[in-house]
């Protein structure tokens, strides 16, 4: 069955990645809406080449937590941690909020989760069958 998904201009396109596509349909790679997509989902996964990005979003994935409770996580400095923290609040990945002087954080994109804990699920399995 062909995946399709509305288009922001209101036409549909094929879902990209999609195993049921025809080899006429993955030609749609290199049209411009798909080649914006791919450049928005490079940045989505760019948000993830960081380790300390990963250990901040382990950090709080289950719960709120202020600045300082994520360093205390973490182990990471203080500065760093805000850097890290104010990256992916831009990118939508959190959202925050003031009480008092204390900011804190929580996971607003769900997705960004399901995807650390897959990618780690597979490397800590890869790593397992290396005997590491």
């Amino acid at each position: 069955m062909k995946q399709t998904t509305l288009h922001p201009s209101g036409g549909a396109t094929t879902v990209p990645f999609d195993p049921q596509a025809t080899s006429e349909q993955s030609k749609s790679a290199g049209d411009s809406a798909m080649l914006s997509l791919f450049e928005r989902a490079s940045s989505y996964f760019a948000l993830l080449s960081e380790p300390s990005r990963l250990r901040i979003i382990q950090a709080i994935c289950y719960q709120e937590c202020s600045v300082q409770e994520v360093v205390e996580h973490t182990g990471l400095p203080q500065p760093n941690v805000s850097r890290h923290l104010a990256l992916l609040h831009r990118s939508g990945v959190l959202s925050r909020r003031r009480a008092g002087t204390s900011v804190f954080y929580k996971v607003s994109d769900p997705t960004i989760t399901e995807i650390c804990r897959l990618v780690c699920v597979r490397m800590a399995g890869g790593l397992q069958e290396q005997g590491v």
